[in-house]
Formats: C-alpha cells, structure tokens, sequence
C-alpha cells in the first residue's frame, strides 16, 4: 500500500484511485505516513493535503501531530497542519480560556452574552435538555454576533487580507482572534482534517468572504476520503439541507408572474427601450421590451390553460394514508410515496378543484404528472429569467 500510495499520490493530476481494503489493514497509518512524509514537498509546490471523513471524532490529526512531536517537530505541525472545525466549537471550548487576551472593545453586549452561555454549559449539575437549548442559541445567534463583530473590526482597520492577517500574528490586540478562529490561517496550511460536512459547507475565516472548499484548494489537492460510502450520505444531506433552506413555491411563485403578465397594459416604465438596449440590439433580431413581455404573457398563460390552474389544487382525500403522513411542528404535510407510485394532477371541473392523487405506474395515467407541471413552471422561469437581463 505504502508504493500505491508513493506512486499515485504524488503525481500533479492522479485523478480517482478507490482503495478498498478490510479494517485494521493500515489505510490510515499508510495514509498518515505518506503525508509526514510528504508535507514539506507539497508545501513547496503551494498544494494542499485533504484528509476527509464522516465524522469529526474519527479523524486522526492527533496521530499524527505524535508523530511531529516524536521526531520533535510540533513547531512543524502547528505551520502546517490545521484541524478544520466549526467555528462555534471552537468557541464554545476556548472562549473562557483567553478571556483575558480580548479586549473591552470586543466584550460587547453579545459577547457578555455569549459568555454567560458557555457558562453554562459547563455546569455538569444542569439537565441536558438545558444545555441543549442554550447551545443552540449560541449556535444561531450569539456566536455568529460575536464573529460578525470581529469580522466587522477587520474589515474597518485593515483594508487587506493580507493586512488583517498580519495583525492577527503580530498585534496584541487581535492576536487572539487566530487562537479563537484557526481557520484564519487556512490559506497558510498545507494539510487539513475535516468531516465531510464541513468540506461541504462553506469556510469562514474573517479575512476574508467565506467560501467553499470545492472553490479554492481543489486544483492539484490531494484528497483522502475514509469511509468513502458513508461521506456518500452526508453530501446527500446537505444537498437536502441546502434545498430546504432556499425553497421556492414555484405554483404560487407562477400564478402570481401570470396573474401580472395577464394586465392589460404593461407600465410604460417596462416597454421604454434604454440607450444600452438601442445600442447593443442595433442590428440584431432582438425582440423590444413590449414583443418580449407578449412572449413571456403567451407562455405563462399557454402553461396555465393546459394545466387548468384556474382551479386550486388539493390533496384527494385518497391521497393520505394513516401509516405514513407526517405532519411536523413547522405544520407542512410530508407524504412518503411508495417507489411504485406517481403524482397526478386530476381536474375536477365540477368542484373546481385539481386533486392530487397518487397512482400505480403501472395503470394509465388518468390526469397529468405533477412532475411534468413542475418541470413547465420551472421552464418558464428559466427562460424568463435568461431573457430579462438583456433588458
């Protein structure tokens, strides 16, 4: 393993190599003894080591900072090895330790807060239900405050990164920022330990703006992932997570665009043809602002007629089930579709209503596939959206 790993790592490009070994073979320890080997090199050609896992708990930064220390180089494990964590753990277990090195211009209401907080969670007598509320409080919104504060003071007294970080290093004053938040430093590292949901998520280091991983570091990187089929799960989460943070109605998005498109008269401010638009269209097929809002005023009602959204649309009493709809605190309806099923649209002119139903995929469709509608919504505002910022 030790000369799959010499072989293929080392090179600029090695693209995907899927080891597939049985636990307790040594993936780790080879893997560990490739990168102490290794560091200096891939420091000097400024490219960066990725250990990766699913869970913080498993990565082993600590292994291998014993072997810097073992060959007395610990001064060389804190240069170039950073553990990645979230920011507020971070906080929440090194914040009383250097209380003393913040200044009173830091110690700002939310900062008193935010003290008192981890406080309390130090209190071994308190129920764990109390301590799991007041952590989330910190993690919403006490520790973001705080850290929007720092960034804030940065930002004012240090027009560049580059100048942000060198008085993180050198001055008294902030010096204490790169004990509370490593990651400042992340530019300067070479090897990095992360969970996989933090690879995935964005990299705040008050420097600078925060930034995914797959935006800066990617390029040449070498990137170890353990446990390969559990990182799976992950990424899928916070692709479902990242989802269900930015939801869009898209059926009350598409009759509130038709119900404005189907006025009769656009407002002049809409149809008035710019100096910009004059010049760049001159001689060119453009349509002008008034042709295009006809067009967008065809689709959106051609979508709207074929589909009958005239009529609201509910869920057929048909459609739940005791066993398995969820209704949660946030009060939305959840249903689980069996893997046989699809969604239509049934239009029920007489009540006017469309039904939603589910169906056999194996019965011909009686209505219109809810997909299909959805897929014609978003269509439409792709398209729309393309052609409004030539206007």
């Amino acid at each position: 393993m030790e000369q799959i790993l010499n072989e293929y790592c080392r090179q600029i490009n090695p693209g995907l190599l899927l080891l597939s070994r049985p636990t307790g073979s040594g993936k780790t320890y080879n893997v560990l003894n490739f990168i102490y080997s290794n560091y200096e090199e891939f420091a000097a050609q400024k490219r960066k080591i990725l250990f990766i896992t699913n869970l913080k708990k498993n990565l082993p930064h600590s292994e291998l900072k014993k072997r810097f220390i073992a060959d007395g180089k610990e001064d060389e494990f804190d240069k170039y090895v950073l553990f990645i964590n979230y920011n507020v753990d971070i906080v929440i277990k090194q914040l009383l330790a250097i209380d003393d090195e913040i200044p009173d211009q830091f110690k700002t209401e939310s900062y008193k807060k935010l003290k008192s907080h981890i406080k309390v969670l130090q209190e071994r007598q308190l129920p764990k239900e109390v301590k799991d509320s007041w952590e989330t409080e910190i993690r919403k919104n006490l520790e973001p405050k705080f850290r929007k504060t720092i960034g804030e003071a940065l930002k004012n007294n240090f027009k560049t990164k580059k100048d942000r970080l060198s008085a993180i290093k050198n001055d008294q004053d902030y010096q204490w920022i790169g004990k509370l938040y490593p990651a400042v430093f992340t530019d300067e590292k070479t090897v990095f330990f992360l969970s996989i949901d933090k690879f995935v998520a964005q990299n705040t280091t008050l420097v600078e703006n925060s930034y995914y991983f797959n935006e800066r570091f990617i390029d040449q990187a070498l990137i170890f992932i353990d446990e390969f089929d559990t990182t799976k799960e992950a990424v899928l989460n916070n692709i479902i997570k990242a989802g269900l943070q930015h939801r869009v109605d898209l059926l009350d998005l598409f009759l509130n665009i038709h119900g404005h498109l189907m006025q009769n008269e656009s407002p002049k401010v809409l149809v008035k043809e710019s100096e910009w638009f004059n010049k760049k269209s001159d001689g060119k097929n453009w349509l002008s602002p008034r042709q295009r809002i006809e067009t967008f005023r065809e689709k959106a009602n051609d979508i709207f007629t074929t589909y009958k959204l005239q009529h609201t649309c509910k869920s057929h009493e048909d459609f739940s089930t005791k066993k398995r709809n969820f209704l949660f605190y946030d009060y939305q309806f959840h249903n689980v579709m069996d893997r046989h099923q699809r969604i239509e649209i049934i239009e029920d002119s007489q009540n006017l209503t469309n039904w939603i139903k589910a169906s056999d995929t194996k019965t011909e469709p009686t209505g219109v596939d809810i997909h299909k509608l959805l897929s014609k919504i978003t269509g439409f505002l792709t398209y729309s959206i393309s052609r409004v910022w030539k206007y």
